[in-house]
This record gives C-alpha cells, sequence and structure tokens, in this order.
C-alpha cells in the first residue's frame, strides 16, 4: 500500500502545480484538475485510515500485555 499511496501524493502534488498553472491559459482545465486533485486528496485519506485500521488489528493480536 506504500507505492499506491507515495503514488497519488506525487500525482495531487502534480496536479496542484498545474492547476494554478492552467488558471492562467484555461479556466475549465483548471477546475477539472482541482476537481481529480480533491479526488486524489480522498483517496489518500481512505488510504490512510485503512492502513491505521490494519495497524490497529496488528497490535490487538500482538498484544502481550498479560503475560
Amino acid at each position: 500500500m506504500g507505492k499506491y499511496k507515495s503514488f497519488i501524493l506525487l500525482l495531487t502534488v502534480f496536479l496542484q502545480g498545474a492547476a494554478i498553472v492552467f488558471l492562467f491559459f484555461n479556466l475549465w482545465v483548471s477546475i477539472l484538475l482541482f476537481i481529480i486533485y480533491g479526488i486524489a486528496i480522498l483517496a489518500l485519506f481512505i488510504l490512510t485510515v485503512i492502513e491505521r485500521i490494519k495497524e490497529k488489528e496488528e497490535e490487538k493480536n500482538n498484544d502481550y500485555r498479560d503475560y
């Protein structure tokens, strides 16, 4: 999942920069890039939450406090 997170993070940086540049050239393309940027941020958030849930399950399975 680390590959997906780093790819989406790189994509968000590129999309944000491209959307700002396209603000000066074409407004509709810029709006489309900002929408895709928002979707990528949402996907990054979802992947982070899923990863955190898996870490919590691993911690629960490897809890050795009662020994």
